[in-house]
């Protein structure tokens, strides 16, 4: 049956129809990764005009991570039969009214508002958008096809975020949110327009997403999907002033750098995509520690600039493959609970993130730059040792049934 009628083609390759579906999806990623960060480059700009802290500003990048965690499963719960291209599109209908909200805000309290919009939104975007790839590309496609669509959060991070900070220098922080906004809406006319009709894999329900913790295989996924993340979002929020603080990097060279970490990061989105289409188990482990390594590496090495930059290439290739081998490893863990688990997952993921993001700030204040990183880094390496160690997907069973083959 042809992708016209929700499902991948038979052939053994995506045509070029379905990788255009692909890339609308990718697009919103794109828009997605870039609404989420874009505020990192504008706070101090809109603590002025609102006469706020940059702490109290600072909310914008928390708030949406806490409404993501419990938007993944609930929308899932609501969605039910709902096309999933229709959840899609109205996904992307949000991210463009969350940033008019934002764009708009006479105060403070309101931009929050418009960033708990879009926590939804990056909830529910990521738990549909991380399965849609085997929905819209035949099974020879799909390690590719994903490699595609989560590709836009490193292009997020290497183009969308610097060109955000550029908008609001140049133009004011308002105009800044208004062009996300602007390109929301060229996404969702690309996926109105090339997407499929895309039937769920399944009616997602309580008892669905309670399943997820009484498959062994993926219990242990979610637990190591929070430990990743949340040494990712403690040591990456403070990545910058360890290179300015500690390797003592020029402006001009940190910014270069940066700019390296998410080019490798794009770069291992693809690889990523193409190990986990062969060996999920190991592509998870082997990208959670080699991620640690890199941030321990740093922290060892981290006087000397070339050490430092070596490092953080490797940083940057590493988190790009994890969150293409995280669902590819719950996929195969939870291969009869499929939305149910990437809900879970996508969850656990914005739940990391937050702690993280938040433990790592009072660790720095307490202990310093390179102790935080260090134990970000044992987090993440640990990681890897918990799947390599427990990880085994082949004998998964629930209530005696088999799950997974």
């Amino acid at each position: 049956m042809s992708s016209e009628a929700g499902r991948p083609a038979t052939g053994p390759h995506a045509t070029t129809r379905e990788w255009m579906a692909v890339g609308a999806v990718a697009l919103g990623t794109f828009a997605l990764v870039t609404s989420e960060f874009i505020p990192v480059g504008l706070i101090t700009r809109m603590s002025a005009d609102f006469g706020s802290s940059d702490g109290a500003t600072g909310l914008m990048m928390t708030v949406p991570a806490f409404a993501a965690a419990i938007a993944a499963p609930a929308v899932m719960l609501g969605a039910r039969r709902m096309d999933r291209r229709i959840i899609l599109c109205l996904l992307s209908a949000l991210l463009v009214i969350s940033n008019l909200v934002v764009g708009y805000a006479p105060n403070l309290g309101v931009v929050l508002f418009g960033r708990v919009l879009l926590g939804i939104d990056v909830g529910a975007f990521w738990a549909i958008s991380s399965i849609v790839a085997g929905k819209i590309a035949p099974s020879a496609s799909v390690g590719r096809a994903s490699s595609i669509i989560f590709a836009g959060i490193s292009l997020g991070s290497v183009v969308g975020v610097p060109a955000g900070a550029l908008i609001g220098s140049a133009f004011g922080w308002r105009t800044a949110f208004e062009s996300v906004a602007a390109f929301g809406l060229l996404v969702l006319v690309a996926q109105v327009t090339l997407l499929p009709r895309l039937p769920p894999s399944e009616v997602v329900t309580m008892r669905h997403l309670a399943a997820i913790f009484r498959i062994p295989s993926a219990r242990l996924g979610l637990l190591a999907c929070f430990l990743a993340f949340a040494g990712q979002f403690a040591a990456y929020t403070y990545m910058g002033a360890f290179l300015e603080h500690v390797t003592k990097m020029q402006p001009a060279v940190l910014s270069s750098l940066l700019l390296g970490y998410g080019v490798a990061g794009f770069v291992g989105n693809f690889v990523g995509g193409a190990l986990s289409q062969r060996g999920p188990r190991l592509t998870y482990a082997g990208a959670a520690a080699a991620l640690g390594l890199s941030v321990l590496a740093l922290t060892l090495g981290g006087q000397s600039q070339t050490v430092a930059s070596i490092a953080v290439l490797a940083w940057g290739c590493a988190f790009g493959a994890l969150p293409i081998a995280t669902p590819g490893f719950m996929a195969r863990a939870a291969a009869k609970e499929l939305e149910s688990a990437s809900s879970m997952f996508v969850s656990i993921l914005q739940m990391g993130f937050a702690f993280g993001a938040f433990v790592g700030g009072r660790a720095v204040d307490s202990v310093g730059l390179s102790a935080t990183l260090s134990c970000a880094a044992i987090a993440t390496i640990a990681t890897g040792i918990l799947i390599v160690r427990f990880g085994r997907i082949d004998e998964g069973r629930v209530d005696g049934d088999v799950v997974f083959e």
